[in-house]
């Protein structure tokens, strides 16, 4: 057998491992194509517009007495790549339990500036990376309440999806402009700490302390959207301080609307008796309003303090029965006779 035959096998097998390599590269640097490419999700938005664009406004804002009315305009968009209809719609706004700013859904007919909205049209196709600019009116009825009257006009895209159950539902996806309009009259800014619950996890031994959790409401009473600060502090017995939370801002709270906040103190040492004081610094545009509190109270007994006295109470009286015992002891007695007998050892 020559050199030459004897080395083929094993360039075969040289050849073989290479081609077998670039299979396995391919396979990792060049990505396979999806048979079915997913559909890309419909992209817009809806801003404060003009006859000939936007201005870079972010709201509305209106301030008009009742009779009067005003024509607007706002521009939607389609940011994606393929065309889409939206459905346009007024409604009114309200701020939600966890401060969010928040729309009637499209199955509630809007009672107030929603409704005083009348748009051009109810729907829009637009295709990719158009816009489109349109007008509306807004109208104040006759009658309206002074103060602050706040909603939205919506551009929603509506898609059919499959849910975990594998059943067809149409899902609807709202962005909206925010609709601010002051009516004019007598303003009457109002703010109310409406309840206070304290949940408290009480440690076996009471340093540092246990977990604190307060909740706490407040309500706008007023005919003006409110911001402002809130404080907590946690305080045990004759007003000693126990803890203090951090100064918070207040979301925007809306006419008629209430909000839910939290506060959660780590180490709070079982005093007997815990409070929490929660004080509340209201505030329109132009002024800060007189401060507002609420509170609430509950037991937390310090069981290990508890144990303890009870132990050295124990002590204390097991002993003086001993003392007592053994001085009785020692007392003299009388027999039957009535003779006195000393006690054995005196």
């Amino acid at each position: 057998m020559s050199d030459r035959t004897a080395h083929r096998p094993r360039r075969a097998r040289v050849g073989a491992w290479f081609v077998t390599g670039l299979v396995l590269l391919g396979t990792l640097v060049l990505p396979t194509s999806p048979a079915v490419a997913a559909a890309e999700d419909p992209s817009w938005t809806i801003v404060p517009s003009s006859p000939t664009g936007p201005k870079g406004r972010k709201q509305f804002d209106y301030e008009l007495a009742p009779k009067e009315q005003i024509t607007d305009w706002f521009s939607v968009s389609n940011l994606g790549s393929r065309p889409i209809t939206v459905d346009l719609y007024s409604t009114d706004a309200f701020t939600a339990l966890d401060g969010g700013f928040a729309l009637l859904p499209r199955s509630q007919a809007p009672s107030d500036v929603g409704s005083w909205i009348k748009l051009g049209k109810a729907s829009t196709t637009l295709p990719p990376g158009k816009r489109s600019d349109m007008p509306f009116r807004l109208s104040v009825p006759a009658g309206t309440a002074p103060g602050d009257h706040v909603g939205g006009i919506i551009a929603s895209v509506t898609e059919r999806q499959v849910d975990k159950n594998g059943q067809r539902v149409e899902v609807e996806r709202r962005i909206a402009a925010r609709v601010y309009l002051r009516v004019a009259g007598a303003l009457r800014p109002s703010a109310q700490v409406t309840a206070v619950e304290i949940d408290y996890a009480n440690p076996v031994v009471p340093f540092p302390g246990g977990k604190m959790a307060v909740t706490y409401r407040v309500a706008n009473l007023g005919n003006v959207r409110l911001s402002g600060k809130a404080l907590v502090r946690a305080t045990g017995p004759l007003g000693l301080r126990l803890a203090t939370g951090d100064l918070i801002d207040l979301p925007e709270l809306l006419p008629d609307s209430e909000i839910r906040l939290h506060q959660e103190f780590s180490a709070v040492v079982p005093a007997g008796v815990l409070s929490a004081e929660v004080t509340v610094n209201p505030a329109t545009s132009t002024e800060t309003l007189p401060s507002q509190s609420g509170s609430a109270s509950r037991t937390a007994v310090p069981w290990a303090v508890v144990g303890l006295l009870v132990l050295l109470i124990a002590v204390a009286g097991y002993r003086w029965y001993l003392r007592w015992a053994h001085r009785r002891a020692e007392l003299p007695v009388a027999d039957l006779a009535g003779r006195v007998v000393q006690p054995a050892g005196k």
